[in-house]
């Protein structure tokens, strides 16, 4: 699907381009992967493709852009296409409800309307038994595109009446330039550090570009690569770094992954196995002051915050726990050995 905008991604292309090309559109899509991987971005250029008063004439298209159903939709108000999304805690039973009502009416403008359930995993289960009875009897003229992060609850039975998308994050060399080309201003050594940090998820790394998370994950890796014995100016020092990560909110925890994977490369290193590639600056002087039993229980605290965090306790205690431990300002100096 040469006209859509997003890259890395040609499992996904492919399925939705043979179903295109076939005239065999499913009732459902449920585009699943990664924060930040493309979801939303190919659910809306696929709702494009099909609202497109043009788009019979080139099935790969993301659209023709200049008919007035692709004006509408570049400007937000195409009658015949809806968004709904989670509310506060998640999407609710009468935004659900509400869309049973409207998909009881034939489409406004065409013979199609698309509506995208952006979030799908953060629906509340009345409300998932209600989008069920929809997909068990989907109503004619109506094409209804899912989105949900990995890993996320939605239920077996709705998953089982969508055609499945799978999208994957990219390679990070890939994600790199991606994020080069939609931040201009970043440099090809910020770019690649964002890739890195958002696990290949270009809508994930910008978004942490616009929350100056690079300087907080170098305050960190800093940190760790520094050991100074006034026990009171490391706690001082670690509850100031919780409280940013819990300020930070979904994009502190998310900041742990790296630093997980940073503290194994480091462990790897003092075992005689050094990560391939170019190593994160930090690695040589975190390497130097903790040995590998302290790193091991670092990334075992991690993990242990990583789950405590899933279970939705309480992050603000989570944060200072983990970096207490992180930084251990009240043990024994690290040894070297």
């Amino acid at each position: 699907m040469s006209g859509f905008s997003v890259v890395g991604q040609d499992k996904a292309l492919r399925l939705l381009s043979r179903a295109r090309r076939h005239g065999r559109l499913a009732h459902a899509y449920l585009f699943t992967g990664p924060k930040g991987c493309g979801k939303t971005t190919l659910a809306r250029a696929f709702a494009k493709s099909l609202l497109c008063r043009n788009g019979q004439a080139d099935p790969e298209a993301a659209g023709c852009g200049l008919c007035p159903s692709c004006r509408q939709m570049a400007g937000g108000n195409h009658p015949d296409f809806a968004v709904i999304e989670a509310d506060g805690q998640g999407i609710r039973i009468d935004r659900i409800r509400g869309m049973k009502e409207a998909l009881g009416f034939p489409p406004l403008e065409g013979a199609l309307r698309v509506v995208l359930i952006h979030g799908a995993h953060t629906m509340q289960a009345a409300a998932a038994n209600s989008l069920l009875k929809i997909l068990e009897e989907p109503p004619d003229g109506n094409l209804l595109l899912l989105t949900a992060d990995d890993n996320a609850g939605i239920l077996p039975t709705i998953r089982s009446r969508c055609q499945l998308i799978p999208l994957q994050a990219l390679p990070v060399r890939l994600a790199a330039e991606v994020i080069a080309g939609r931040n201009p201003g970043l440099s090809p050594a910020e770019s690649l550090e964002l890739a890195r940090l958002s696990g290949g998820c270009p809508g994930l790394a910008i978004g942490m570009a616009q929350d100056a998370m690079r300087p907080l994950y170098h305050d960190l890796t800093a940190a760790l690569g520094e050991y100074h014995g006034n026990p009171a100016e490391r706690v001082q020092r670690a509850l100031i770094l919780a409280g940013r990560l819990h300020e930070h909110k979904g994009f502190g925890e998310l900041l742990l992954r790296p630093l997980a994977a940073l503290l194994k490369d480091a462990l790897a290193s003092r075992l005689g196995c050094p990560p391939p590639g170019q190593a994160d600056p930090a690695l040589a002087a975190i390497r130097e002051v903790w040995n590998t039993e302290q790193l091991s229980a670092k990334v075992t605290a991690i993990e242990k915050a990583l789950d405590a965090l899933s279970r939705n306790c309480n992050p603000a205690l989570v944060f200072e726990v983990l970096l207490l431990e992180l930084l251990d300002p009240l043990g024994s100096f690290p040894v070297r050995a």
